[in-house]
Protein backbone atom coordinates (compact mmCIF):
# COMPACT_ATOMS: atom_id res chain seq x y z
CA UNK A 1 0.00 0.00 0.00
CA UNK A 2 1.00 3.53 -0.35
CA UNK A 3 1.51 5.60 2.58
CA UNK A 4 2.97 9.33 2.86
CA UNK A 5 6.35 8.84 4.90
CA UNK A 6 8.53 12.09 6.34
CA UNK A 7 12.25 10.51 6.48
CA UNK A 8 13.38 13.93 8.16
CA UNK A 9 12.94 17.04 9.94
CA UNK A 10 12.14 19.75 7.74
CA UNK A 11 9.41 21.10 5.34
CA UNK A 12 7.16 19.69 2.81
CA UNK A 13 9.89 18.28 0.80
CA UNK A 14 10.66 15.75 3.28
CA UNK A 15 7.28 14.43 2.92
CA UNK A 16 7.52 11.33 1.04
CA UNK A 17 5.04 8.52 -0.98
CA UNK A 18 6.35 5.03 0.00
CA UNK A 19 5.50 1.65 -0.47
CA UNK A 20 4.89 0.06 2.51
CA UNK A 21 3.39 -3.12 4.29
CA UNK A 22 0.00 -3.39 4.85
CA UNK A 23 -0.95 -3.23 8.62
CA UNK A 24 -2.76 -6.66 9.91
CA UNK A 25 -5.57 -5.90 12.87
CA UNK A 26 -5.62 -7.61 16.75
CA UNK A 27 -8.66 -8.80 18.06
CA UNK A 28 -11.06 -5.67 18.49
CA UNK A 29 -9.58 -3.86 15.87
CA UNK A 30 -11.07 -2.32 12.92
CA UNK A 31 -8.89 -2.64 9.62
CA UNK A 32 -10.33 0.57 7.61
CA UNK A 33 -9.38 1.62 3.78
CA UNK A 34 -8.89 5.29 4.65
CA UNK A 35 -10.37 7.74 2.07
CA UNK A 36 -9.48 11.12 3.45
CA UNK A 37 -7.21 12.55 6.24
CA UNK A 38 -6.39 16.02 6.90
CA UNK A 39 -3.22 18.67 7.73
CA UNK A 40 -3.53 19.45 11.32
CA UNK A 41 -0.56 22.40 13.13
CA UNK A 42 0.32 19.28 15.35
CA UNK A 43 1.53 17.29 12.25
CA UNK A 44 3.81 20.84 10.89
CA UNK A 45 5.14 20.69 14.51
CA UNK A 46 6.09 17.25 14.59
CA UNK A 47 7.94 17.43 10.80
CA UNK A 48 9.90 20.81 11.98
CA UNK A 49 12.87 21.12 13.56
CA UNK A 50 13.67 22.37 17.21
CA UNK A 51 9.69 22.46 18.16
CA UNK A 52 8.63 20.76 21.50
CA UNK A 53 7.02 17.85 19.31
CA UNK A 54 8.97 15.36 18.44
CA UNK A 55 9.36 11.92 15.78
CA UNK A 56 10.76 8.87 17.77
CA UNK A 57 12.21 7.01 14.50
CA UNK A 58 12.10 7.65 10.98
CA UNK A 59 10.35 7.57 8.82
CA UNK A 60 7.39 8.57 10.32
CA UNK A 61 3.79 8.20 9.34
CA UNK A 62 1.69 11.30 10.49
CA UNK A 63 -1.70 12.40 10.76
CA UNK A 64 -5.11 12.24 13.27
CA UNK A 65 -7.74 12.27 11.20
CA UNK A 66 -9.47 9.71 9.05
CA UNK A 67 -12.40 8.56 7.15
CA UNK A 68 -12.46 5.57 5.41
CA UNK A 69 -14.96 2.11 4.95
CA UNK A 70 -14.16 -0.91 6.87
CA UNK A 71 -12.79 -3.83 5.22
CA UNK A 72 -12.53 -6.31 7.90
CA UNK A 73 -13.54 -6.44 11.68
CA UNK A 74 -14.13 -9.53 14.32
CA UNK A 75 -17.44 -11.64 13.34
CA UNK A 76 -19.16 -9.86 16.08
CA UNK A 77 -18.20 -6.23 16.04
CA UNK A 78 -20.96 -3.38 14.82
CA UNK A 79 -18.84 -2.40 12.16
CA UNK A 80 -18.93 -4.21 8.87
CA UNK A 81 -17.11 -4.78 5.29
CA UNK A 82 -18.41 -1.27 3.44
CA UNK A 83 -18.91 0.43 6.57
CA UNK A 84 -18.41 4.06 6.39
CA UNK A 85 -16.40 5.08 9.49
CA UNK A 86 -14.65 8.11 11.13
CA UNK A 87 -12.23 8.08 13.47
CA UNK A 88 -9.12 10.22 15.63
CA UNK A 89 -6.25 8.02 14.95
CA UNK A 90 -3.09 9.95 16.32
CA UNK A 91 0.25 9.55 14.44
CA UNK A 92 -0.43 7.44 11.64
CA UNK A 93 -3.68 8.21 8.97
CA UNK A 94 -1.65 9.25 6.33
CA UNK A 95 -1.68 5.80 4.43
CA UNK A 96 -4.09 3.45 2.44
CA UNK A 97 -5.24 1.26 4.79
CA UNK A 98 -5.12 1.59 9.02
CA UNK A 99 -6.18 -0.66 11.69
CA UNK A 100 -7.98 1.23 14.31
CA UNK A 101 -9.22 0.18 17.62
CA UNK A 102 -13.30 -0.91 17.43
CA UNK A 103 -13.85 1.47 20.49
CA UNK A 104 -12.06 4.65 19.10
CA UNK A 105 -14.56 4.14 15.12
CA UNK A 106 -17.95 5.99 14.74
CA UNK A 107 -20.27 5.21 12.04
CA UNK A 108 -20.16 8.22 9.32
CA UNK A 109 -23.23 8.85 8.13
CA UNK A 110 -23.92 9.65 4.73
CA UNK A 111 -24.95 12.89 5.00
CA UNK A 112 -21.36 13.75 5.99
CA UNK A 113 -19.00 12.94 2.40
CA UNK A 114 -15.37 11.95 3.05
CA UNK A 115 -13.67 14.69 2.65
CA UNK A 116 -15.59 16.91 5.12
CA UNK A 117 -15.70 14.21 7.68
CA UNK A 118 -11.41 14.50 8.00
CA UNK A 119 -11.81 17.95 8.85
CA UNK A 120 -13.42 16.89 11.85
CA UNK A 121 -12.27 14.79 14.05
CA UNK A 122 -9.05 16.22 16.03
CA UNK A 123 -10.06 19.96 16.12
CA UNK A 124 -13.80 19.53 17.01
CA UNK A 125 -13.17 16.94 19.91
CA UNK A 126 -10.09 19.09 20.85
CA UNK A 127 -12.65 22.26 20.92
CA UNK A 128 -15.45 20.21 22.89
CA UNK A 129 -13.20 18.87 25.41
CA UNK A 130 -11.66 22.02 25.99
CA UNK A 131 -15.07 23.93 26.77
CA UNK A 132 -16.39 21.23 28.79
CA UNK A 133 -13.41 21.38 30.66
CA UNK A 134 -13.60 25.00 31.53
CA UNK A 135 -16.94 24.49 33.14
CA UNK A 136 -18.83 27.25 32.30
CA UNK A 137 -22.02 28.61 33.58
CA UNK A 138 -24.45 30.37 30.91
CA UNK A 139 -24.11 33.22 32.72
CA UNK A 140 -20.02 33.29 31.86
CA UNK A 141 -18.52 35.09 29.00
CA UNK A 142 -16.28 33.09 27.01
CA UNK A 143 -13.31 34.64 24.61
CA UNK A 144 -11.94 32.04 21.63
CA UNK A 145 -8.78 33.68 20.11
CA UNK A 146 -8.28 32.20 16.88
CA UNK A 147 -11.25 31.56 15.90
CA UNK A 148 -10.94 31.64 12.57
CA UNK A 149 -8.86 28.21 12.51
CA UNK A 150 -9.97 24.79 12.56
CA UNK A 151 -10.25 24.19 16.49
CA UNK A 152 -11.34 28.28 17.03
CA UNK A 153 -14.26 28.07 14.66
CA UNK A 154 -15.59 24.63 16.40
CA UNK A 155 -14.84 26.31 19.85
CA UNK A 156 -17.29 28.70 18.54
CA UNK A 157 -20.29 26.92 17.22
CA UNK A 158 -20.09 24.50 20.26
CA UNK A 159 -19.90 27.42 22.70
CA UNK A 160 -23.23 28.92 21.07
CA UNK A 161 -24.95 25.53 21.13
CA UNK A 162 -24.01 25.28 25.16
CA UNK A 163 -25.36 28.39 25.76
CA UNK A 164 -22.35 29.84 26.51
CA UNK A 165 -22.57 33.86 25.45
CA UNK A 166 -19.00 33.87 23.03
CA UNK A 167 -16.82 35.96 21.19
CA UNK A 168 -13.83 35.38 19.00
CA UNK A 169 -10.24 37.15 18.30
CA UNK A 170 -9.45 37.34 15.16
CA UNK A 171 -6.19 39.00 13.21
CA UNK A 172 -7.99 41.33 10.85
CA UNK A 173 -11.66 42.27 10.00
CA UNK A 174 -12.02 40.41 6.93
CA UNK A 175 -11.93 37.41 9.26
CA UNK A 176 -14.14 39.10 11.35
CA UNK A 177 -16.96 38.17 8.88
CA UNK A 178 -16.18 34.56 8.92
CA UNK A 179 -16.47 34.51 12.47
CA UNK A 180 -20.06 36.45 12.43
CA UNK A 181 -21.81 33.76 10.60
CA UNK A 182 -22.17 31.99 13.50
CA UNK A 183 -23.51 34.44 15.57
CA UNK A 184 -21.08 35.28 18.13
CA UNK A 185 -21.73 37.79 20.63
CA UNK A 186 -18.67 39.87 19.97
CA UNK A 187 -15.71 39.82 17.34
CA UNK A 188 -12.78 41.87 18.05
CA UNK A 189 -9.02 42.10 15.98
CA UNK A 190 -5.81 42.04 17.88
CA UNK A 191 -5.64 45.87 17.26
CA UNK A 192 -8.83 46.58 19.24
CA UNK A 193 -9.20 47.16 23.12
CA UNK A 194 -10.92 44.10 24.27
CA UNK A 195 -13.27 43.64 27.62
CA UNK A 196 -12.23 41.31 30.55
CA UNK A 197 -14.09 37.55 30.11
CA UNK A 198 -14.75 35.12 32.36
CA UNK A 199 -12.86 32.53 30.22
CA UNK A 200 -9.91 32.35 27.89
CA UNK A 201 -9.45 29.16 25.41
CA UNK A 202 -6.79 30.23 23.70
CA UNK A 203 -5.85 28.48 20.37
CA UNK A 204 -3.46 31.19 19.23
CA UNK A 205 -0.59 31.43 21.58
CA UNK A 206 -1.84 34.07 23.87
CA UNK A 207 -0.39 33.29 27.29
CA UNK A 208 0.80 36.64 28.76
CA UNK A 209 -2.68 39.03 28.76
CA UNK A 210 -4.36 39.70 32.00
CA UNK A 211 -6.59 42.20 31.21
CA UNK A 212 -8.54 40.13 29.08
CA UNK A 213 -9.41 37.42 31.66
CA UNK A 214 -11.68 38.88 34.51
CA UNK A 215 -10.07 38.40 38.27
CA UNK A 216 -9.99 34.77 38.96
CA UNK A 217 -11.34 33.77 35.63
CA UNK A 218 -10.42 30.95 33.79
CA UNK A 219 -7.32 30.13 31.09
CA UNK A 220 -6.97 27.03 28.89
CA UNK A 221 -4.70 26.89 25.92
CA UNK A 222 -3.51 24.21 22.90
CA UNK A 223 -0.66 26.47 22.61
CA UNK A 224 2.74 24.79 23.43
CA UNK A 225 4.18 28.02 24.96
CA UNK A 226 4.18 28.30 28.27
CA UNK A 227 1.62 29.91 30.30
CA UNK A 228 3.06 33.33 31.58
CA UNK A 229 3.23 33.39 35.61
CA UNK A 230 1.29 37.11 35.80
CA UNK A 231 -1.77 34.85 34.11
CA UNK A 232 -1.47 31.99 36.15
CA UNK A 233 -1.79 34.49 39.27
CA UNK A 234 -4.47 36.29 37.79
CA UNK A 235 -6.88 33.60 36.76
CA UNK A 236 -7.92 30.83 39.32
CA UNK A 237 -7.53 28.35 36.56
CA UNK A 238 -5.03 28.29 33.55
CA UNK A 239 -3.81 24.75 31.63
CA UNK A 240 -2.84 23.34 28.70
CA UNK A 241 -5.47 21.24 26.89
CA UNK A 242 -4.51 17.65 25.68
CA UNK A 243 -6.51 16.31 23.49
CA UNK A 244 -8.08 12.40 24.01
CA UNK A 245 -9.55 9.61 21.74
CA UNK A 246 -13.54 9.49 22.55
CA UNK A 247 -15.65 7.20 20.54
CA UNK A 248 -18.80 9.14 22.71
CA UNK A 249 -17.00 13.13 22.33
CA UNK A 250 -16.57 12.12 18.56
CA UNK A 251 -20.66 11.06 18.05
CA UNK A 252 -21.94 13.62 19.77
CA UNK A 253 -19.36 15.79 17.15
CA UNK A 254 -20.90 13.89 14.17
CA UNK A 255 -24.86 14.25 15.79
CA UNK A 256 -24.60 17.87 16.11
CA UNK A 257 -23.30 18.34 12.44
CA UNK A 258 -26.10 15.81 11.23
CA UNK A 259 -28.63 18.36 12.77
CA UNK A 260 -27.04 21.35 10.85
CA UNK A 261 -25.43 22.70 14.99
CA UNK A 262 -21.63 22.71 13.50
CA UNK A 263 -20.60 23.90 9.96
CA UNK A 264 -17.21 21.96 8.66
CA UNK A 265 -14.67 24.20 6.52
CA UNK A 266 -12.58 22.94 3.83
CA UNK A 267 -9.66 24.96 2.43
CA UNK A 268 -8.59 22.43 -0.45
CA UNK A 269 -9.12 18.83 -1.51
CA UNK A 270 -5.31 17.47 -2.75
CA UNK A 271 -4.80 14.11 -3.70
CA UNK A 272 -1.84 11.68 -1.87
CA UNK A 273 0.50 12.81 -4.82
CA UNK A 274 0.00 16.33 -4.34
CA UNK A 275 0.94 16.05 -0.38
CA UNK A 276 4.00 18.47 -0.86
CA UNK A 277 1.98 20.98 -2.20
CA UNK A 278 -0.75 20.20 0.60
CA UNK A 279 1.57 20.80 3.62
CA UNK A 280 3.19 24.03 1.91
CA UNK A 281 -0.64 25.06 1.82
CA UNK A 282 -1.59 24.59 5.17
CA UNK A 283 1.64 25.66 6.37
CA UNK A 284 0.52 29.07 5.26
CA UNK A 285 0.12 31.95 7.54
CA UNK A 286 -4.24 32.64 7.87
CA UNK A 287 -5.35 29.42 7.03
CA UNK A 288 -9.09 29.96 8.17
CA UNK A 289 -10.42 25.83 7.17
CA UNK A 290 -8.81 22.82 6.97
CA UNK A 291 -6.21 21.05 3.92
CA UNK A 292 -7.40 17.61 3.15
CA UNK A 293 -5.46 14.78 1.33
CA UNK A 294 -7.38 11.97 -0.08
CA UNK A 295 -5.93 7.84 -0.83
Amino acid sequence: MKAIQVIDYGGPEVAKIQTIASPSRSANEVLVRVVASSINPVDIKHMTPNTIQKISQFPAVLGWDVTGVVIEADQDSEFKPGDRVIAMHPQGSWQQIVAIAESDLVKLPDAIDFVSGASIPLAAVTALQAIRKLQLEPSETLLVTGATGSVGGYAIQIAKQEGIPVAGLVRNNSQKEIVKQWSVDGVYTSAEKLPAFDAVFDTAGILDQTDIIVPGGKLITISDDAISSEVEEHASFAEHNYVRTSQEDLQYIIDLILEGQLQTRIAENYTLNDVQPALKHANQSGNNSKVVITF
